[in-house]
């Protein structure tokens, strides 16, 4: 690679035109100085959410030529190694002199291709002259990697599959306080029953032919977090993982105990517990699966009982786990999961836990804001059988008074209501409503 050839790149990219885009529900600070660090799985939107800062940019005037931006999947820039983000700087310094006092912006996308990028994003930002964005993949640059190489310059922030508001963009619903009445709220069901199949992958969604939406994302499972993941551990029981994954993703929004698994598979194919530990460890790190952990008083608590797991699309778990006529709930319950998830991104101080009692009353989601308990939330697919409900509502009353707090919800499919139950007012919404409020 030589300066000539990158200056090439450099200009070329700057000429490109904007692609059409989805705006995220991610705020992203522009004039941050600290390095924004953006990390997700392969393919869930990390290059077009930098398209839409820099189109941010542009709306305040900002130059294209204050603007650096290359991707590292580009072959004309590969090989390339920490000297090699020096000589695109100077490439980038020889090309716009007249820019060298004023504040730029560099985006480097899927950086974790260069080989010691730490060392040579360090040299540019002490420099204090760049406003530098990077984006790596969660299945290959970790963001407590990211963190720890860093060493406190950075902020991540972590993005996801498209949530149901951002795929209803992709369908030109446009939302507003009026929809929840009109007759587009039919449409807006209909897409729900598309988004709990397919998923929210930008491409599978934009991609009409449901049977090149399958191929698509069996094509991510096994390159994007299979091949992934195999070579970043350099993974030799191949068949163990594989049978984890399978696993994992039919249980979805199940408890997850490594000891069971542990214990069947040991019958099938001879393998270490600690191997179970170390694989289950890297699903969670790659970002395929997020493990919940047990609300409790007592950290040690949390730190040691069973975790319950959810897939990060359920797109994944079409073509890959079991589906059973029952199990829509888990569905439900997963998505559920992943809206809390898309907050948690927005608001640094709330947790997720779930929790169950000594009488085995279960909460499917606490929410925290740091130290507060802010929201107690049950999912039920079908409120209809008179058992059932008073399971939930009983289950809520009581982790209520255990846990001091009043706000409670009960997530369902189709069934809306406004309940009161010993003085507590219980709110039921259906899961399509609750997913496109503010």
């Amino acid at each position: 690679m030589n300066k000539e050839l990158i200056k090439t790149a450099i200009v070329e990219y700057q000429e490109r035109e904007l692609p059409w885009l989805i705006e995220r529900n991610v705020d992203v600070p522009l004039e941050s100085n600290k390095i924004i660090a953006i990390t997700g799985p392969r393919r869930s939107g990390k290059t077009y959410l930098i398209y839409q800062i820099i189109k941010k940019l542009f709306e305040k005037k900002i130059n294209k030529e204050q603007i650096l931006f290359l991707s590292f999947d580009d072959p004309r820039l590969l090989p390339i190694d920490s000297k090699g983000i020096e000589l695109i700087f100077e490439a980038y310094r020889e090309l716009y002199p007249d820019y060298s006092n004023k504040v730029n912006y560099i985006f480097f996308d899927e950086i974790q291709n260069v080989k010691d990028w730490e060392i040579g994003i360090r040299r540019i930002y002490d420099t204090k002259k760049f406003r530098i964005f990077l984006t790596g993949s969660s299945s290959k640059l970790l963001s407590k990697e990211i963190a720890t190489q860093l060493r406190g310059r950075a902020i991540t922030f972590e993005i996801f599959p498209f949530s149901f508001k951002e795929f209803l963009k992709t369908k030109n619903i446009e939302l507003n306080k009026k929809i929840i009445y009109s007759e587009e709220r039919f449409k807006i069901i209909n897409y729900l029953n598309e988004f709990l199949e397919f998923g929210g992958f930008p491409e599978v969604i934009l991609e009409k032919d449901e049977n090149i939406k399958v191929r698509i994302l069996k094509d991510y499972l096994e390159t994007m977090f299979f091949k992934d993941l195999v070579e970043r551990y350099t993974i030799r029981n191949t068949l163990i993982l594989r049978e984890l994954i399978k696993f994992l993703t039919t249980n979805i929004s199940s408890q997850f105990s490594i000891n069971s698994f542990y214990k069947w598979i040991k019958n099938v194919n001879p393998v270490t517990k600690r191997t179970i530990i170390n694989y289950v460890s890297y699903l969670e790190e790659s970002g395929i699966f997020h493990f919940l952990r047990k609300y409790s008083f007592s950290l040690k608590e949390q730190v040691l009982s069973v975790r319950k797991s959810y897939i990060v699309d359920l797109g994944l778990r079409k073509v890959y786990g079991f589906k059973f006529s029952d199990d829509k709930g888990k569905s439900l319950e997963n998505v559920v999961f992943l809206e809390l998830l898309n907050h948690k991104v927005k608001n640094s101080l709330m947790n997720i836990f779930y929790y169950k009692d000594y009488e085995k009353h279960e909460i499917d989601f606490i929410v925290t804001e740091g130290e507060f308990i802010k929201l107690l939330i049950q999912s039920c697919s079908n409120i209809d059988d008179f058992k059932t409900k008073e399971r939930e509502i009983n289950s809520l009353i009581k982790a209520s008074n255990e846990l001091k707090c009043d706000n409670l919800l009960i997530i369902t499919f189709d069934y809306e209501d406004e309940i009161v139950v010993d003085g507590k007012k219980i709110f039921i919404k259906p899961l399509w409503k609750w997913l496109i409020e503010d």
